[in-house]
């Protein structure tokens, strides 16, 4: 059975294509895995194409969607990660029409943490929505308020928060060798859909 999971923020520059890419990498060696690329940019579609230019082919497919493809299209991946734009919200809908779960990826900023807030109002209440908090110094204030505010508002969040790595950039239109703590978030991910 496919499992579909919407990478979804309705704000920019959270890193949702990142994890998408990374955490189809990390889960593909052992599933097989899809991308589907629904931002509008093609992010995800252009890091595939750059990566084979580069001869660094991905071991998984990334397939760009319009938001009518994403309700209809049919896979036999073991899982789908579905890259989404911010701020579209036909295409945010039809994610989180179409998804067994959603990871909310955001800095732990808080004009970013306000995003979230507004992202999970917009789900389905039966949707289940976990949060990742990339780009951060858990060493920092903002960090700690981040984690404190969402376990407060009872948010499920990844264990694994995802640091503010330059190898992380570094990985963009390459296949990620080092993922930078992703592999943790995807066992986790694994463990919470039994699996």
């Amino acid at each position: 059975m496919t499992y579909y999971i919407g990478i979804l923020n309705s704000k920019g520059g959270v890193g949702k294509t990142t994890t998408a890419m990374h955490l189809a990498a990390a889960l593909g060696e052992k599933h097989a895995v899809e991308v589907w690329d629904a931002d509008p940019q093609g992010s995800a579609t252009d890091w595939a194409y750059v990566a084979e230019e580069n001869q660094e082919s991905l071991p998984f497919p990334v397939i760009s969607v319009n938001h009518r493809e994403i309700q209809r299209k049919e896979s036999d991946a073991d899982f789908i990660f579905i890259d989404t734009p911010p701020g579209n919200s036909q295409v945010l809908d039809a994610v989180a029409n179409r998804s067994d779960m959603l990871i909310i990826p955001t800095k732990p900023a808080s004009l970013d943490m306000a995003r979230v807030w507004a992202t999970l109002d917009s789900i389905p209440a039966n949707l289940p929505a976990i949060v990742l908090l990339t780009h951060t110094n858990t060493r920092t204030i903002s960090y700690h308020q981040a984690l404190e505010a969402l376990n407060e508002g009872k948010v499920a969040v990844f264990d694994t928060a995802i640091k503010n790595l330059e190898v992380i950039k570094n990985n963009a239109n390459t296949y990620p060798k080092n993922l930078a703590g992703y592999e943790h978030v995807a066992a986790e991910l694994l463990e919470l859909i039994g699996r």
